[in-house]
């Protein structure tokens, strides 16, 4: 398989163990997105393909505004669901992106069950800060949970700072964060959890780590972000479905990191492994401090105290197994239990035909919130009385009284037409009585 075709419209390129003869999606996604920043982010998961070029994963969005879909490069027509009456968008208020997406939900959730019935996890993704995502996620959320009875998690966009969207965003977290530990019952005694887990990218972050050193030169900050989540879950997908000696499988996976109720954090790292061969131990060290390093969307996790579980999984050259077995796991094990004592640990490690890097992936379910959607509420609140208080301070539109030439006003005769006479018109002509006007009312056969 050549190069463009394990990249994402052909602008972001796959690790190369996805296109080994047995790999495969292992989880079978569904990705919903809500408003323009949630669609963005699901047609960058719809632009992953198969060997035989189709949609690895199940995908379509929700949009009210119809010019945002166009720029969409790979979900169906039949899969943008416009909310019709409001085509022409929300103006960033959550209120209405609600009041739209319920006046659209029947026909909507409709093509949502067709289309997601043979998902075994659906993901809702929306940036929170407009008014179409922020307003209708937690709605359908709720709608997938309760009445589709399938695992359903979110991946929220936060925004970079700013009055009206930083307000949103809070809002529609503070709504959504409590549904990780809402067990509910149905009437059929199915026990569930209103929320598996959420994924948080946050913007701020990721506009300053793309501008300081981009990753992939001639892509946006948006596109960026968007690849890397996708790419990034597409490859632990996959990987968890090779075989190895020492396998992390999907059911792993699933029960004891995205089924956890917690706020799912990503790394991943590249590592030269000539720069090792002689060092067991500093390769170890590397492999393990990967979590701690430069996260993928979000930074600021109290890993020592919020931490649930995690799952390691190495990519490693075959031929260079020699410093990867099941004596280096134990240490590894051990080293991990020390740094986060009474944490689920969950390794996998497969091999790959790459001569010299191994890939290290860890995704960690916490249970508790990155930094910058901690102080959420603060940074709203902030910004908010910023914009009061610079409103109080503008100087207004006070000039004072009109300037005269003259300091003799102009004689006016109430009722008369200023406009009768002109300069040309003679000055001892008779006014003719102006005749009543009939006043009729606009609305009354409205």
């Amino acid at each position: 398989m050549s190069d463009a075709q394990i990249k994402i419209d052909g602008e972001w390129e796959l690790e190369g163990f996805i296109t080994q003869s047995n790999a495969e999606a292992s989880i079978k996604y569904g990705f919903i997105g809500l408003g323009q920043g949630g669609s963005k982010i699901v047609d960058a998961f719809a632009g992953i393909r198969s060997k035989n070029g189709e949609s690895v994963y199940k995908c379509l969005i929700v949009n009210s505004n119809l010019g945002d879909m166009k720029s969409l490069k790979n979900i169906p027509q039949r899969l943008k669901l416009s909310l019709k009456g409001f085509e022409k968008g929300v103006g960033k208020n959550p209120e209405t992106g609600k009041e739209a997406f319920l006046n659209n939900a029947s026909d909507i959730f409709d093509v949502i069950s067709r289309e997601m019935a043979g998902c075994d996890f659906i993901y809702v993704a929306a940036a929170f800060g407009g008014g179409t995502g922020t307003g209708s996620i937690n709605v359908l959320v709720d709608a997938i949970a309760d009445y589709l009875g399938k695992p359903v998690a979110a991946i929220a966009s936060i925004p970079r700072p700013n009055d009206v969207e930083s307000l949103n965003a809070y809002n529609a977290l503070a709504e959504l964060v409590p549904k990780l530990t809402d067990i509910r019952e149905s009437e059929d005694q199915r026990v569930y959890r209103g929320l598996e887990n959420v994924i948080i990218l946050d913007n701020e972050k990721i506009v300053q780590d793309h501008i300081a050193d981009p990753e992939v030169q001639g892509i946006t900050w948006d596109y960026y972000s968007n690849y890397k989540i996708a790419s990034v879950m597409h490859e632990i997908n996959v990987a968890t479905s090779l075989e190895s000696e020492i396998t992390l499988d999907a059911a792993d996976l699933s029960a004891h990191v995205l089924k956890t109720g917690g706020i799912l954090t990503f790394a991943k790292k590249k590592i030269n492994i000539d720069n090792y061969k002689n060092n067991k131990d500093d390769l170890i060290n590397e492999i393990i401090s990967t979590y701690k390093g430069k996260n993928v969307l979000a930074n600021g996790f109290d890993y020592q105290n919020d931490m649930k579980s995690m799952a390691l999984i190495v990519v490693m050259p075959k031929e260079r197994m020699d410093l990867l077995n099941q004596d280096t796991l134990e240490q590894i094990r051990s080293q991990m239990s020390e740094e986060l004592p009474n944490v689920g640990f969950y390794p996998g490690f497969i091999t790959t035909s790459s001569k010299r890097h191994a890939i290290i992936y860890t995704i960690a379910s916490m249970g508790g919130l990155p930094e910058r959607a901690k102080n959420l509420r603060q940074e709203a609140e902030e910004l908010l009385k910023i914009k009061m208080l610079k409103e109080q301070q503008a100087s207004g539109f006070q000039m004072g009284e009109k300037l005269t030439i003259s300091s003799q006003a102009p004689t006016r005769k109430v009722g008369s037409n200023p406009f009768a006479q002109t300069a040309s018109q003679p000055q001892n002509k008779v006014e003719e009585s102006p005749k009543p006007i009939k006043a009729t009312n606009p609305f009354r056969n409205l």
